[in-house]
C-alpha cells in the first residue's frame, strides 16, 4: 500500500491548522476508497514562515522540506483575502508529476466554501490526483455538451451514466441550436442529486455517490474533455495504475483500514549556508578562477538574503576554511565575504574533503546541519568522491552542485540527488554568463516573492578594441526595488554607461567598482523608472575581451508579485528519436500569463547559443478546470 508524506507550506493565520487536519483525514480515507485500497495519507509536514513567533514546544526544525518543494501552498500572494478556486499546478503531461496544489487561507478557513466547491477532503483528492499521478478533469467548461457516436446530445462527463437535467442559469429551460442541435446559451448540465453510479472523482467529487475514479468499464472516451485530450482517451484508472506508484504490482490493497495522518508543525529557518569551492590546479586555466570569484561575489553581494549565515570553504588536496559562518547584516558584511574569497588555484581535487569540512563549518551557529546548505563547484574528478555519498545524505544538509567545464565529475550529481539539492553545469565558454547565471538560479525556498532577487537580464559577449557592447532591457511596473546592474570584464576595466527611460545617465563615478574582482556595480536608488533602460561598455583596450551584463531586481509591492519565466526540462536524457521537451512558465505569483512570446536559449557547450521560438504561447491547452457545487469555477490554462 502506498503511504504518501505530504508537505504544506502556510503562509495564513493558525486557524487554518486544524482545517488542514480536518481535510486530510477525510481526503486520506476518501483516497483509500478511490484508489482500491492502495494509497493513503500517512504523515502531513505543516511548513509556517520564519516570521511567525518562535515556539520550540510547538514546531520542529525542518530537514529539507521548503516552500518552493511543498506539495501543498497555501498563500494569497495578491492580498485578496478571498475565497480563489483551488488549483493543481502541472505543466499537463499525462501520467507525469504536477509542481504544487494551491489553497487560498480563505478556502480554508470559510465555510462557505465547502457550498461552493463540496468537502475539502474530496476536493483534495481530485487535486492530488492530478500533481501526483497526472490525471485531469473529465469536466469542461468549454465544450458542456457533445453530440455522441450514436447522435444523441450528451453532457460532457464521466461517466456517461451520471443522470441529470438541463437548465440555464436562470434556471429557465435550454433551447437548441437549430444548425447543430446542441443546447444554445448559458445552458449546463446539472447532476441529480441521487446517481447510480460511483465515478468519477475527476468529474465532480461533490457528488455523494462519486467515490471512484473512472476504469475501462466506466470511462467515456467519447466526452471532449481535458483528460481525454491529454491522455489519448485512456480511463483515469488506466493512467493512475500505470505511473511508479502502481505498474508492476507495485502497492497491493491493504487488508486493514488506514489510521488517520500525522501530522508535524515545522518553522522555517534562516538560511544557513557554505560555498565549497574547488581551488584545484585545473582551476588556474580558462580564466576559471576569476570567473568563480566574479560569480560567488554576485551571490554574496546581492543573492543572498539579509540575515542569512554564510561560510567558505576552499579546497584542493587539502581544505581550508576561509570564513567561518558570518551573518549578513549589512553591505560591509557581504564585500568582507568576498573579499575573502579564494584567488590562487594549485593541487589536486579533494571533494570528499572539502564536502566534510563544509558540513563542519554549517555546525557553527548551532552544532545542527539540518536543512542548512552548500554549495559545491568543481571542476575536476575524484576516484573518491562516492565514498562521502551516504555520509553528506545522512547528514540531512541540502548540497547543491556545480560541474565547471567538461571534465567535472559526473558523479557530482549524485549528491544532489541524494540530498535534494539543485544540479547545475557551466561551460568553459568565457563568452557564456552560464556561472553567473548558476550562481544567480540559487534562490532561497522561502517563496518570498517581495525580496527575491529577479534576473531581468544576463548577456555577454567578446568585445573588440575601440568597439562597444551595448543592450537594453525593460524594467516592468512590478518591480524596480534594489535594481542594480552587474558587469564584469575579462582583462581591462571598460567605460561604462547606463541610461534611464527618460535620459538620465550612469557613468563609472556612480558605480561601485572593484578592480581586483574585475567588477563594477551600479546600485539605481529609490524605485528603478518603469520602461527600458540600456547600457553601453566601450572597450579600450588594445585586445578583445569578454564583457557581461547582469541585471537584478525585487518587487515593488507586496501585493503585486512580479512577473517570472521558470524553465524546466521534463527529461536531460532521452535516445533519438524521443525528443527533449523544454516548457518555459510565465507567472505572475499563482496566475499563469498566456499568449507570452517566449524563447528558448539553449547553451550548446561548444561555444554556441541555440535560440528557439516556443512551439505555443500557452493558451492552446484548452482551460483545466474544477467544478464542484453548483458553482463552475474556470481557472488559468494547465491549472486543473
Amino acid at each position: 500500500c502506498l503511504c504518501l508524506s505530504v508537505c504544506m507550506c502556510v503562509v495564513c493565520v493558525w486557524g487554518g491548522y486544524l482545517c488542514f487536519q480536518v481535510m486530510f483525514t477525510e481526503a486520506s480515507q476518501y483516497l483509500f476508497t478511490a484508489t482500491r485500497r492502495r494509497a493513503f495519507f500517512k504523515d502531513v509536514k505543516i511548513l509556517v514562515p520564519m516570521s511567525w513567533r518562535e515556539n520550540d514546544a510547538l514546531y520542529r526544525r525542518p530537514s529539507r522540506e521548503m516552500y518552493t518543494e511543498a506539495n501543498v501552498m497555501v498563500s494569497d500572494p495578491f492580498c485578496e483575502n478571498a475565497i480563489t478556486p483551488p488549483f493543481t499546478s502541472t505543466l499537463g503531461h499525462c501520467g507525469q508529476q504536477g509542481r504544487y496544489i494551491h489553497l487560498t487561507p480563505r478556502y480554508l478557513l470559510d465555510n462557505s466554501a465547502t457550498d461552493t466547491f463540496g468537502p475539502r477532503g474530496r476536493v483534495l483528492v481530485h487535486l492530488w490526483a492530478t500533481l501526483r499521478w497526472g490525471v485531469f478533469s473529465e469536466f469542461d467548461s468549454q465544450t458542456l455538451f457533445y453530440r455522441s457516436g450514436t447522435g444523441t446530445i450528451e453532457a460532457t462527463r464521466c461517466s456517461s451514466t451520471i443522470s441529470g437535467f438541463q437548465l440555464n442559469s436562470d434556471g429557465s429551460a435550454c433551447e437548441t441550436d437549430p444548425q447543430t442541435g446542441l443546447p444554445t446559451g448559458d445552458c449546463t448540465f446539472r447532476p441529480g442529486s441521487i446517481q447510480n453510479t460511483t465515478g468519477s472523482i475527476m468529474y465532480q467529487p461533490f457528488i455523494p455517490q462519486i467515490t471512484e475514479f473512472c476504469d475501462s468499464r466506466s470511462h467515456n472516451s467519447e466526452a471532449p474533455n481535458t483528460h481525454n485530450r491529454l491522455c489519448d482517451y485512456r480511463s483515469v484508472w488506466d493512467v493512475i495504475s500505470s505511473t511508479p506508484d502502481f505498474q508492476n504490482g507495485n502497492n497491493p490493497p491493504h487488508a486493514p483500514d488506514p489510521a488517520p495522518p500525522s501530522f508535524t508543525l515545522l518553522r522555517a529557518q534562516r538560511r544557513v549556508v557554505c560555498l565549497v569551492l574547488d581551488t584545484s590546479g585545473s582551476m588556474s586555466t580558462g580564466n576559471r578562477i576569476t570567473r568563480l570569484r566574479q560569480a560567488a561575489q554576485l551571490f554574496l553581494l546581492e543573492i543572498l538574503e539579509q540575515g542569512s549565515l554564510v561560510g567558505i570553504v576552499d579546497f584542493d588536496d587539502k581544505t581550508i576554511i576561509l570564513k567561518s559562518l558570518t551573518k549578513i547584516d549589512s553591505m560591509s558584511t557581504r564585500k568582507q565575504l568576498a573579499a575573502a574569497l579564494p584567488s590562487e588555484a594549485s593541487g589536486g581535487t579533494n571533494i570528499c574533503g572539502g564536502l566534510r569540512k563544509g558540513l563542519e563549518v554549517l555546525t557553527g551557529d548551532d552544532n545542527k546541519v539540518a536543512g542548512d546548505e552548500i554549495i559545491l563547484l568543481t571542476d575536476g574528478e575524484d576516484s573518491g568522491v562516492g565514498s562521502c555519498v551516504e555520509e553528506v545524505g545522512n547528514s540531512n544538509a541540502i548540497v547543491h552542485t556545480i560541474a565547471l567545464g567538461p571534465s567535472a565529475d559526473p558523479r557530482l550529481e549524485q549528491f544532489a540527488i541524494r540530498t535534494g539539492g539543485k544540479l547545475f553545469s557551466a561551460t568553459d565558454n568565457i563568452d557564456s554568463n552560464g556561472l553567473l547565471d548558476v550562481f544567480s538560479g540559487i534562490l532561497s525556498g522561502a517563496g518570498d516573492d517581495v525580496n527575491m532577487p529577479i534576473q531581468l537580464l544576463s548577456t555577454g559577449t567578446k568585445t573588440a578594441p575601440d568597439t562597444q557592447f551595448s543592450g537594453s532591457v525593460s524594467v516592468d511596473s512590478t518591480v524596480g526595488n534594489n535594481t542594480v546592474f552587474s558587469f564584469t570584464w575579462q582583462l581591462a576595466q571598460p567605460q561604462v554607461s547606463v541610461q534611464s527611460p527618460r535620459g538620465d545617465i550612469y557613468n563609472n563615478n556612480h558605480m561601485d567598482i572593484d578592480p581586483a574582482m574585475r567588477t563594477a556595480r551600479l546600485t539605481l536608488p529609490g524605485v528603478a523608472e518603469s520602461g527600458t533602460w540600456s547600457f553601453t561598455m566601450l572597450n579600450s583596450y588594445s585586445s578583445a575581451q569578454t564583457f557581461t551584463v547582469t541585471v537584478l531586481s525585487q518587487a515593488v509591492s507586496e501585493c503585486v508579485p512580479p512577473l517570472t519565466v521558470t524553465g524546466t526540462i521534463q527529461k536531460s536524457e532521452v535516445t533519438y528519436p524521443e525528443p527533449i521537451i523544454i516548457t518555459g512558465m510565465v507567472s505572475q505569483g499563482n496566475r499563469l500569463i498566456t499568449k507570452a512570446k517566449v524563447s528558448v536559449i539553449v547553451d550548446l557547450g561548444n561555444g554556441k547559443l541555440l535560440r528557439l521560438p516556443a512551439l505555443d504561447d500557452g493558451a492552446d491547452l484548452q482551460t483545466l478546470s474544477l467544478s464542484c457545487g453548483r458553482l463552475l469555477n474556470l481557472l488559468n490554462p494547465f491549472l486543473s
